[in-house]
This record gives C-alpha cells, structure tokens and sequence, in this order.
C-alpha cells in the first residue's frame, strides 16, 4: 500500500521510532478485524441530511466539504467510507440554510477543506449568511503550509472575527517555524484558532509530551480545545489506548498544565448529541 503525506510533513519524521511516521504509514496491523470497531464509528451516514451535508447537533451543520488531504492518517475515523465530491454542494447548502433558522454556525472539514481551491471556498463562504460562524478543521498548516496563498488569505480576512479555525496536531514535532507563521496570521485576520488532537498508543500516549504539545500550540497562539479518545474505525484498533490508562495520562496532564491549556477530554458516541467528557 502506498502511503500519502506531503514533502513538508515527511520533512519533520525523525530516526528510528518516528511518532509523526506512525501517523501517516501503513501498518500490517490495519489488517486485523477487531470486535468492536466498524466502518463508520460515528454514524456519519446516519446523520447525513444531504449528500455531503450532515446534521449531529443542534444549531450546526457539518459540510464534508473535500475528500481530499494533505495527509492520510491511518487512524482516521473516515478512512472507511468513500467521499466523492458532491456537485452542486454550495446550492444544497444554501437551500437548506434559507430553510432551516436555527443554524448558527457552518463547520467544514472531510477530508480537508483547504483541499478545495479558493474558488470553490469561496462558492461556500457567499452562500453562509453573514450572521453564521464558519468553522474550519484543517491539518494544512502543519502539512502543507504553502496552500496559505494571497487569495486565501484575503477570504480569510473577509471573514474575521466569524471564523474559528480548528487545526489538528497531535505532537509537538508537528509544529515549527512556518506553523507559527500561519497561526500569527489568522490571529491577525482576527480568527479564533483552536486545536484538537487524538490520543494515539505510540505516538502521544504520554503526559509530559501531551504537556509540551500545549504548551507548544500556546507559543504559536493556538489554545488546546479537544483530546479525542480514539473513534473505533475499523484498522485503527492498534492506535487504541485503553480507557483506564487513558484516564490516568488524562489527570497526570491537569496537574503538569494550568487550568487554560487543559484539552477537554472527550469521546463520541453514535446517537449522543453531543461529545461526552471521558472521566
């Protein structure tokens, strides 16, 4: 199988047992079926309103606006459900938008939605009421930082203060100079930028690291919003960090990090409403 990440984030792999090399290349393990886990861990399907449109909670819609990434984490909890591109995307979401007025907010993501050119960007961003935030996960800046071109940027700032940008960094190695860079000017753009990660068995599985992450997404302006317990996406069962260590990382890390650069820990489970805190 042939692995797909970007020249910028094989840039930063490491000698020997690499945690970013972990991420994105394949693993025999992926092979193994495992009780428990399943094609869709999060029900997508069922919450799919639309054909690329989904509703999960009250107030927002999820837009699978790209299927397409910079890198192909190989615990992804979509790994197992093919993403075409949905035609006519814009149209169906604005149809539902001037139908359904209890929207407040617009999130995108897939896939990676910085994938999709700045003019299909902005077919979506025109057709989302200006009272609506619109949230953004993204792993470009620390995969592909040169997809943060002018005209991007210039959507950006037109957006300001509506946009909340979530990125997704699991170790601090994962960071460097050019992430800093990106993360300054979305700040400037007056964006609120937040980040999420996984808890990953060989990868972050550590309070000190988890620590220095945070501390690390801080330097860059970046404050830690979400750590996910692994979603069980069949040939991931191998990146499975089990509940009760993962409790006992969780409260190491309160106690090594002031109270502001604490992720929430948190889980999903199908049919619940919203994410529920581990522990």
């Amino acid at each position: 199988m042939r692995e797909r990440f970007s020249t910028c984030y094989a840039s930063k792999f490491g000698a020997g047992n690499c945690p970013l090399k972990k991420q994105v290349m394949f693993s025999a393990e992926e092979n193994t079926k495992k009780k428990g886990f399943s094609n869709d861990p999060v029900d997508d399907r069922d919450a799919e309103i639309e054909n690329g449109i989904l509703q999960k909670y009250k107030g927002r819609l999820l837009v699978l606006a790209s299927g397409e990434c910079a890198v192909h984490c190989r615990f992804c909890f979509r790994r197992n459900i093919r993403q075409e591109k949905t035609d006519g995307l814009p149209q169906k979401l604005a149809k539902i938008l001037k139908k359904d007025k209890t929207i407040k907010e617009v999130i995108l993501s897939g896939g990676d939605p910085l994938m999709l050119n700045d003019d299909e960007l902005n077919s979506l961003f025109n057709v989302i009421p200006k009272n609506l935030n619109i949230r953004i996960h993204s792993r470009m800046p620390i995969a592909m930082p040169k997809r943060f071109s002018p005209s991007l940027w210039r959507l950006f700032q037109r957006l300001g203060s509506r946009l909340i940008f979530i990125t997704h960094v699991n170790h601090p190695s994962e960071l460097d100079r050019k992430s800093e860079k990106i993360f300054g000017r979305l700040k400037e753009c007056k964006a609120t930028v937040l980040n999420q990660s996984v808890l990953l068995k060989g990868v972050n599985d550590n309070a000190k690291i988890l620590a220095e992450l945070s501390e690390k997404l801080f330097s860059q302006r970046v404050l830690p919003y979400y750590l996910h317990q692994l979603d069980r996406a069949q040939g991931t069962a191998h990146f499975e960090v089990p509940q009760k260590k993962a409790k006992a990382i969780f409260a190491e890390l309160k106690e090594l990090l002031p109270g502001y650069l604490v992720p929430r820990f948190v889980k999903e489970i199908k049919g619940k409403r919203s994410k529920t805190w581990v522990g």
